[in-house]
């Protein structure tokens, strides 16, 4: 039994007189997506978020690899001296830190042992544990670790967003832009011919000259009938032939300027008419761009994460690490274990009189 004991003994040893007491600060939060379905009734409810399965542990596993990576211990060595956190004075050799400059990977071997991070599937809560030789260290630690992970989902919902947002944005700045360019042109047009809009004025000729025919037929009509019963250098003939031709020159001067030269309505009504069909549809273009903008933006809200604090890392007040009396039971049911296989091994060995 001395295989047993002496071990045994000599760890006991260990652990009652050099091992460094260890303090453990805890913490708890989730990572939820803003659009994360709400179970009933639960205490997530009163928190505001659902502690259900909800599809966004893929999210908090996120968090949970960054905070166990390399960038988070290359951050928290720099800001928050991780190193002289492990390499306490008066902290025994075998707990501590070995080297006062280690490597990156022998401090990420070492940080991963003092530090972890838990997701449960079930409730979709990360636990999140440090250990340090102080308990102020911890908690500064766990602290530390809990803004790091906030910072990190705000860099993937901004990350998220520009890439949602860009291509959007961009189509609508273009169709605001193209939009804006043809009503220029309009304007521009409409204070060159002095025109507000040749459709109405137009219809508004084609009115005018619609009125005065009536005028002119009936005034050739009179006219006619005069021809032959009076006497065409009479006042009264001659006064029906310049109602006559008054009401002609109207009819033709108004019809002129609907159909005659490059000035005319009919010309300027075709590039009116361009103007107004090329204002439309770009229109059309602009508000489905205006619509998948505000599409975009709101299911990057939707898409939107939050690290929620359930529980604030406590402030240590008893060392409960290491576990003397578990560690040291632990030894001796594997040292006898070990013991009675040899013994057992041995017995059959003599017994066959190898």
């Amino acid at each position: 039994m001395t295989l047993v004991i002496a071990p045994t003994l000599v760890f006991a040893i260990y652990l009652g007189l050099f091992a460094s007491n260890q303090y453990e600060s805890s913490a708890d939060f989730v990572v939820r997506r803003a659009d994360a379905a709400k179970s009933p009734v639960d205490v997530g409810q009163l928190l505001g978020f659902s502690l259900g399965s909800d599809g966004s542990e893929g999210d908090a596993s996120i968090v949970q690899a960054y905070l166990l990576s390399h960038d988070a211990v290359a951050r928290l060595r720099s800001e928050n001296d991780l190193v002289g956190v492990f390499t306490r004075d008066g902290t025994d050799w075998l707990s501590r830190l070995w080297f006062a400059s280690p490597t990156p990977e022998r401090l990420l071997t070492y940080y991963r042992k003092m530090v972890t991070v838990r997701a449960d599937e079930e409730t979709g809560i990360t636990h999140l544990t440090v250990h340090a030789f102080r308990p102020a260290d911890a908690q500064t630690l766990a602290t530390k670790l809990l803004v790091m992970g906030e910072q990190q989902v705000n860099a993937i919902n901004q990350r998220t967003s520009l890439d949602q947002i860009a291509s959007a944005q961009r189509a609508y700045d273009e169709a605001s832009h193209e939009l804006n360019t043809i009503e220029a042109e309009l304007t521009a047009y409409r204070q060159i011919h002095k025109d507000v809009d040749p459709a109405d004025t137009g219809k508004a000729q084609v009115t005018m000259v619609a009125g005065l025919t009536p005028n002119l037929v009936a005034a050739r009509a009179r006219l006619n009938a005069m021809h032959g019963v009076i006497s065409e250098s009479s006042p009264q003939y001659r006064a029906m032939e310049r109602q006559v031709r008054t009401l002609e020159a109207q009819v033709n001067g108004q019809s002129a300027k609907i159909v005659g030269d490059d000035h005319s309505i009919a010309n300027r009504l075709g590039d009116y008419d361009k103007l107004v069909i090329r204002r439309q549809e770009v229109a059309q273009v602009y508000a489905v761009a205006a619509g998948q903008l505000t599409q975009a933006k709101e299911e990057a809200k939707r898409k939107k994460l939050y690290l929620i604090r359930v529980v604030e890392p406590n402030l240590p007040v008893k060392s409960e690490f290491p576990q003397r009396g578990q560690l040291i039971l632990t030894l001796f049911g594997a040292l006898v274990f070990a013991y009675a296989i040899g013994w057992l091994l041995l017995a059959g060995v003599k017994e066959h009189g190898l």
